[in-house]
């Protein structure tokens, strides 16, 4: 299984969830699609990858396949774990797939971990194979060693805060190394709306930082503020502008705010009017 997630916020989401909501994720590869399905009853064995870039995969574990059983798309959606999985996601209900693929239910695997190479789980990396399934059978596909590291970390290391770019759909999907990081930074950002162009200069300070104010602009439906309360945050794109030390008085951001404001005009064209 070489869970392989087109989108970043997919793929990001994923990353989180192996380093803090193990047991989502296990229920996330629980079930699959009609084909993925069909090549996985044949086998006993599973070994699972997150592939977190275009030519790598990281090693996840080996499971064991118990069996499976039928449910309907109604009673996967009353599941508590794809509630959560649907908000993380922001993944279309199994009813709305239902509809699509005109497939009532799916069937839900009980896959065991299992501790045969348990030391590698986080560490080794191996390449992707070519091809755009992601449930292949072993003796078909090479997965030649790139790196065995010395420590199981699922997620890549954050981005330098000036490469920092994520957009609103991301935010609750980061990994928590990211987060922490973001926690850590505080200073000026930019919030530029992806459908029109629209521009928004923020400052963010206190225990927080930057990742609370993202985390409070992308909490509800619409944007907080008057121009960005219009707007659905999803469309938003987070990024620095300049980051001060981590113990700037508050006068000192909302002057380098002000300063943003002013060379950007985001005041007169942008999405701070008031």
């Amino acid at each position: 299984m070489l869970h392989t997630p087109s989108q970043d916020i997919l793929r990001h989401a994923l990353m989180a969830l192996v380093d803090d909501s193990r047991d989502l994720f296990e229920y996330y590869q629980d079930n699959h699609p009609q084909i993925p399905e069909a090549t996985l009853k044949k086998r006993r064995l599973a070994a699972s990858f997150i592939v977190g870039s275009a030519s790598e995969g990281r090693f996840v574990g080996l499971y064991e396949v118990k069996g499976w059983s039928f449910k309907s798309a109604a009673e996967l959606d009353a599941s508590p774990q794809r509630q959560a999985l649907m908000r993380r996601f922001r993944d279309a209900s199994f009813c709305e797939i239902a509809v699509r693929t005109r497939r009532p239910g799916r069937e839900v695997f009980d896959l065991q971990p299992l501790g045969l190479l348990g030391e590698m789980k986080g560490r080794l990396i191996v390449q992707r194979p070519p091809g755009r399934a992601y449930m292949r059978l072993a003796e078909r596909c090479d997965l030649p060693v790139i790196e065995i590291q010395r420590e199981a970390i699922f997620a890549p290391p954050p981005p330098a805060w000036d490469e920092f770019a994520v957009m609103g759909d991301e935010i609750s999907n980061l990994p928590l190394s990211w987060k922490a990081r973001l926690e850590q930074w505080r200073g000026i950002y930019l919030i530029t709306d992806q459908t029109k162009g629209g521009r928004y200069v923020g400052s963010a300070y206190g225990e927080t930082n930057i990742l609370g104010r993202w985390q409070a602009h992308t909490a509800g439906k619409s944007g907080v503020t008057v121009e960005l309360a219009k707007l659905n945050p999803n469309n938003f794109r987070f990024s620095i502008l300049e980051l001060v030390s981590p113990t700037a008085h508050m006068d000192l951001v909302m002057k380098l705010e002000a300063s943003w404001k002013m060379r950007l005009h985001t005041r007169e064209w942008g999405l701070n009017r008031n």
